[in-house]
């Protein structure tokens, strides 16, 4: 009975704001009236409401608050929650405080230019194109807080929580809302300790409770305490900022805005959806965040490709059309990555998929074949991109030092993923990506005896899923220069998933027990030191996993730079392939499968 009433009075409440009076609708249903404010595009009528948000009887107060009880521009607009901008140095605006000549070429919250991944944010014409405006990284949606970029539950409840409060509470719970200890990542504080180091850097910047509008010092201090350069609180905000603009609100997923008058009448600037869209999971076009940045550089795979795919540019024309098939029919993320029925928390996503929800016959043949141990993506990821290296170091800004500065501007060459064993057995495919983190204190450091995955017993880690990414502390640097001090030299080694086609050839895996692989890598941003264009190779056999033989532009000699990791990307063990049991058979299968007799 008590959740009879809960769910009337949540009813009650939002009728209460249906029928309020409602001053938005007066001035903003009004086209002429708009054309005469010189804002004709923010005519929204009642209809417009009702059928792109597709919420019967709402109102612009249920979701931007405001005043609509009053009559003036002013009053009306008194707590108004708004789309902000962020610029290139982190600065906050408010959309209506940019200056003309930005707002002539950003009049609306609408798709615009050539690239999905920025096509709702601030654009300049160059001649007769439209580019993305450089003085902003990207926008932020009114559920976001405006310090930190972090959801804001707070403004969550007053919004959306109205009528879907249960949902709200269970997202914040989530690994998508950042609530305190609802994801992993923020429990990565220091490049040396029980967690091991993370590619996506440190979770620098604690988050205040309830409404995550601030940042604490536990963490800075944290970190602090084990780096030989600490980390000013202007420059941990900013660090911070860089992963929350990737932890998403309800509006990230569900807010899809698209161009107004279009074939659907539920298109449009005020546009929801229930089932959040592919585009969604790679930032919405709000900026290259979310799941695009991981995907197509970390893991050096890619859901879209396309233009959102990260190659040297002697790759794009092969990579950016090799997008995964399941994109290709129109699936989108959660199709799936179904929600976790363990937690139930809103937001909260399976990782690992059952391809037998959709290929049934096939899962149940490999399932006693002779791949019975390898998994699907191991053959049918054949190519993937991503950055060649990750190096941590410290820069100085307006004063402001940050040991933690990420440069990543390294590209490769389309490239086979390497396929190693998890611990459950499975071959699977992965990017392994040689990184460096300056400025540690030396006697935290222990170097790894195997590859350590990211769950207990390897890491002090709680999670809610089984991980198949895994890492090694493989070397340390000692006084590399007077900006890194000692360094750390280590392994990022990720599961590849996606890019999903048509398998590799069978030589691939058979040909040798032994992996190798050149990675050829260009520089595409902010560079470490002398490190411009170049090579190494990936060795992966029966006397370890090694990243070796390092050259720069035409095989030249190996930029100085580079000098003091030359043996430290080296962890031994055995990491060899399965060696052929049976040539003959092998040969046998192999013939078939190119005359096309049978396919994976």
């Amino acid at each position: 009975m008590a959740r009879l009433w809960a769910v009337l009075a949540a009813i009650l409440l939002c009728a209460s704001r249906v029928y309020s009076s409602d001053s938005c609708v007066v001035c903003h249903g009004d086209g002429e009236r708009m054309q005469q404010l010189g804002h004709p595009q923010f005519t929204v009528t009642r209809n417009d409401l009702e059928s792109q948000t597709k919420m019967p009887g709402t109102s612009c107060e249920s979701c931007h608050l405001g005043n609509p009880g009053a009559e003036g521009k002013e009053e009306a607009h008194k707590g108004l929650l708004a789309l902000k901008v962020v610029g290139a140095k982190w600065e906050i605006f408010a959309r209506r405080s940019l200056d003309r000549g930005d707002l002539a070429e950003w009049p609306s919250l609408e798709p615009r230019g050539a690239s999905r991944s920025t096509q709702l944010g601030p654009k300049v014409r160059v001649g007769n194109v439209l580019k993305e405006n450089p003085k902003y990284k990207l926008i932020i949606y009114h559920d976001k807080n405006s310090e930190t970029l972090a959801f804001n539950p707070a403004v969550a409840e007053k919004t959306c929580g109205v009528c879907h409060r249960h949902i709200v509470q269970s997202f914040l719970k989530s690994p998508m809302g950042g609530g305190k200890g609802a994801h992993t990542q923020s429990q990565y504080r220091a490049w040396t300790g029980p967690t091991g180091p993370q590619s996506c850097g440190v979770w620098i910047g604690a988050l205040a409770a309830p409404d995550q509008d601030r940042f604490t010092d536990e963490n800075r201090t944290y970190f602090n305490n084990r780096s030989s350069l600490p980390i000013g609180e202007k420059a941990a905000g900013n660090v911070q900022r860089t992963c929350n603009q990737c932890h998403v609100g309800c509006l990230d997923c569900h807010y899809s805005p698209g161009k107004k008058g279009g074939p659907d009448s539920a298109s449009g600037t005020h546009a929801f959806v229930r089932k959040p869209p592919a585009l969604a999971c790679y930032g919405g076009g709000r900026s290259l965040g979310c799941h695009a940045s991981p995907l197509e550089r970390r893991r050096g795979d890619g859901y879209f490709r396309s233009e959102f795919t990260q190659t040297a540019s002697d790759g794009e024309g092969l990579l950016k059309t090799a997008s995964d098939v399941h994109m290709l029919r129109g699936l989108a993320c959660v199709d799936c990555h179904e929600p976790n029925r363990k937690s139930a928390h809103h937001g909260d996503l399976r990782r690992q998929v059952q391809c037998s929800k959709c290929h049934a016959s096939v899962v149940a043949a490999h399932k006693k074949g002779p791949h019975r141990t390898v998994d699907c993506s191991s053959c049918h990821t054949a190519l993937i991109g991503g950055y060649a290296f990750n190096f941590w170091t410290a820069t100085t800004v307006a004063g402001d030092t940050n040991p933690i500065t990420r440069l990543q501007g390294y590209l490769v060459s389309p490239m086979p993923p390497v396929i190693l064993k998890n611990p459950k057995g499975l071959w699977i495919p992965v990017h392994v990506v040689p990184h460096t983190s300056g400025n540690v204190r030396s006697g935290d450091v222990k170097l790894s005896k195997k590859l350590l995955f990211r769950n207990r017993p390897d890491v002090v880690i709680e999670r809610r899923y089984f991980s198949n990414d895994s890492f090694a502390v493989t070397g340390l640097a000692k006084n590399v220069d007077d900006n890194d001090r000692d360094t750390l030299a280590w392994l990022n080694v990720d599961r590849v998933a996606h890019g999903i086609g048509k398998s590799r050839n069978c030589g691939s895996c058979h040909a040798s027990p032994s992996q190798k692989i050149t990675v050829k890598f260009e520089a595409s941003g902010e560079t470490y030191k002398d490190v411009e264009d170049g090579s190494y190779t990936i060795l992966v056999d029966q006397r370890g996993l090694r990243v070796t033989a390092f050259a720069g532009p035409d095989s030249g000699p190996t930029a100085e730079g580079l000098l003091p990791f030359m043996d430290k990307w080296t962890l031994p063990g055995d990491f060899s392939l399965p060696k052929m049991r049976d040539r003959g058979r092998y040969e046998r299968l192999k013939s078939d499968y190119e005359k096309g007799l049978f396919v994976h």
